[in-house]
């Protein structure tokens, strides 16, 4: 299994080059004997990430490993998941394991999470892509809050049976902005949307990243995440314009300022009512949820259209680490949490990640051949091959409410991208730690 690893300015970040090779590491033997172990309950809080039926049975096979600790599990949407965290991170009680995404929105909430490196052994971490998104500095000599279970990233989606009916070539589908623009076109003459399109937090994290490609290299991205670049700056307003013209040339479908992406919008998807979706590879709204909604011979995938072709990310992947879980500082059991934390992240859970989630494991022991029905999985595993840094977990959370709020304010014409650009650096300049260092 090949890893390959971006150090800028000293920085660790560890990315999966080959995910889908499936190396036949030892599965860690994690469970120990019960009856050296007194009951425990621990409670369980993320946002539900793979589905229902993926988490009932997760929690069932890790109770069976450990089977005197007990898992009291409870999952919320996303789009209020930060907040019922927050309410338990003021009160510094509640679950002894939660859920972050990497990077900022992790690192605002470091303080209610326990260090995990002494517990990080190579039995663990030598079976993983990369852990360092949940590390200070993305260095794993410095505190880890979490491990993660998938690796993560953004990709386009599209109804094969939509482009067709436009005259359009699903096996060809749009590799620049310009063809983009012209699909959309032929699609909208049909009576369908073009891109399924809705608010909320995914703008930061599977917009944004997409057209910042094409205008920072990665130094750019370490600039931006430090701080260093304004939002006044030519390249940051770029970007802005170029997610305001997405809604500016109707794009997307009528309504979609009004409501969340997280369902509404990938319903839009899902009913037929769009040709595509801009959206994740693992988690939650992933290939398989959009393969079983329309059929996964219909559905087709591509990287977002480039608008630069000769900018030096415009045709990569943005991958990233997933989704962590972590142990709460308050926690009364935080060895079983860990335990819970560890297995999550373990060769014994990826498969059922793979099969039940239609996650993409972090853990590179993972047999893709268990998926053999989807083609968008089998192309997805080729886009991950090449990797650059993801612009969105690098914004600060400040930065991405003012994102977010502000994209749906140009949806509806209430401020100019001017204005944006202000309510932007604003953002940026309450956010103590981007300063620039």
């Amino acid at each position: 299994m090949s890893h390959r690893t971006v150090r800028i300015h000293g920085i660790g970040i560890g990315i999966a080059a080959a995910l889908a090779v499936g190396a036949a590491l030892p599965i860690a033997a994690l469970a120990q004997s019960p009856a050296a172990h007194d009951p425990v309950t621990i409670r369980v809080l993320n946002w539900g990430q793979g589905g229902e039926q993926y988490w009932k049975d997760a929690n069932k096979a890790f109770q069976a490993a450990y089977p005197w600790i007990t898992v009291q599990y409870e999952s919320v949407p996303f789009e209020q998941y930060l907040q019922l965290e927050g309410t338990y991170i003021n009160s510094k009680s509640g679950p002894d394991v939660m859920a972050n995404n990497v990077g900022l929105e992790l690192f605002e909430r470091k303080a209610a999470y326990l260090p995990l490196n002494d517990r990080l052994t190579p039995q663990i971490t030598d079976q993983l892509a990369s852990h360092t998104w949940s590390c200070e500095g993305f260095n794993d000599q410095n505190p880890c809050y979490g491990l993660p279970q998938s690796f993560q990233g953004n990709v386009m989606y599209f109804n094969r049976s939509i482009l067709q009916e436009a005259g359009l070539d699903p096996d060809n589908p749009p590799a620049t902005w310009d063809d983009l623009g012209a699909a959309c076109e032929k699609v909208k003459a049909t009576g369908k949307a073009c891109i399924a399109m809705g608010t909320g937090s995914t703008v930061a994290y599977w917009n944004y990243p997409e057209i910042a490609r094409n205008y920072l290299d990665e130094q750019g991205i370490i600039d931006q995440y430090q701080g260093k670049i304004p939002w006044t700056d030519d390249r940051m307003r770029s970007i802005l314009a170029r997610l305001a013209e997405m809604s500016d040339k109707g794009w997307f479908q009528d309504g979609a300022a009004t409501i969340p992406m997280l369902p509404d919008g990938g319903d839009v998807f899902t009913s037929g009512q769009a040709a595509f979706v801009g959206s994740i590879v693992s988690d939650v709204f992933n290939w398989k949820q959009w393969g079983d909604a329309i059929g996964h011979d219909n559905l087709g995938v591509m990287t977002w259209p480039v608008i630069e072709p000769d900018a030096p990310l415009a045709h990569k992947f943005s991958g990233v680490e997933g989704f962590v879980h972590g142990v709460t500082s308050w926690s009364q059991h935080p060895d079983e949490a860990f335990d819970y934390v560890a297995w999550l992240a373990s060769a014994d859970n990826a498969n059922l990640f793979l099969t039940e989630a239609g996650g993409q494991p972090i853990n590179t022991t993972f047999d893709a051949s268990l998926i053999d029905y989807s083609p968008s999985f089998t192309k997805i595993q080729e886009i991950i091959k090449d990797p650059t840094l993801h612009a969105g977990v690098l914004l600060s959370g400040k930065e991405a409410d003012a994102l977010s709020r502000g994209y749906q304010q140009i949806m509806l014409k209430q401020i100019t991208v001017d204005q944006w650009v202000d309510q932007m650096q604003a953002a940026l300049e309450a956010s103590p730690e981007k300063a620039p260092s």
